[in-house]
């Protein structure tokens, strides 16, 4: 099995290089949010949140001379510009697993001979691990999917409506619910509500006044998704999704 990874569509074998080791945290960093009181014992817990997530990537370049050594060092140092954003990060080990990671520091290189080792250090300012093919599904009344992943997971949801008050509604065999509310004053249009990204829109223009509600979540299992009247067809587009 290759030890490699590929960055962007592009893979380090294209570029003769050789994963020494790695440093992939399981999971993302937790920040705790904790208050402290002056006379009580302990704190006030307001939870977690996840901090990004860093991997540092230790790489040994091979090349046939010192100029052909400097060729590729320039060649690699384009593909990870880090002005180009958040690109995906795949591990050969785990090939239908993504990280969304850039690169944080210089590429430092430690030149002896005809090779050069050096560190890459990726920061995934989103932190969490993703399924490298989405899932998407289109209905008009109903939809039973299931979420691999045991994170949560964040829809993009494409929405026909047909104007007036309308739902769509999350429900999980747990119990819960969680429900996208169109208020009665809102248009006909195609609505796109990224769940993700918390954006609402409407043929292409920010439609926030006109849905309310719940930027729904897909919990791990098997969960339906319910559209009433007044909404012709709702597409959905999500990543399983793990910490």
């Amino acid at each position: 099995m290759s030890n490699g990874f590929s960055y962007g569509g592009y893979h380090s074998n294209d570029y003769s290089i050789i994963v020494n080791k790695k440093n992939v945290p399981l999971t993302p960093p937790i920040e705790n949010r904790l208050q402290e009181i002056s006379g009580f014992d302990g704190a006030w817990d307001y939870g977690i949140s996840y901090s990004p997530r860093e991997i540092d990537i230790e790489c040994t370049i091979l090349a046939d001379s010192k100029e052909d050594l400097k060729n590729k060092i320039r060649r690699l140092a384009g593909i990870l510009n880090p002005r180009l954003g958040s690109r995906p990060l795949i591990f050969d080990e785990e090939p239908d697993k993504q990280y969304f990671a850039r690169l944080s520091n210089q590429i430092p290189l430690e030149q002896l001979g005809a090779y050069g080792t050096f560190t890459l250090q990726f920061v995934c300012p989103d932190p969490f691990t993703y399924a490298v093919n989405n899932r998407t599904g289109t209905f008009s009344t109903d939809l039973v999917t299931t979420h691999y992943g045991t994170h949560i997971a964040r829809p993009k949801l494409t929405v026909t409506h047909g104007g007036g008050s309308a739902t769509i509604t999350r429900s999980h065999t747990d119990g819960s619910t969680e429900t996208i509310t169109f208020k009665a004053d809102s248009p006909s249009g195609v609505y796109v509500i990224d769940c993700k990204e918390f954006t609402i829109t409407k043929d292409g223009e920010g439609a926030y006044n006109y849905v309310t509600g719940d930027f729904i979540t897909l919990k791990e299992g098997q969960n339906t998704l319910t559209n009433s009247a007044n909404i012709t067809q709702t597409q959905i587009e999500f990543y399983d999704t793990w910490l």
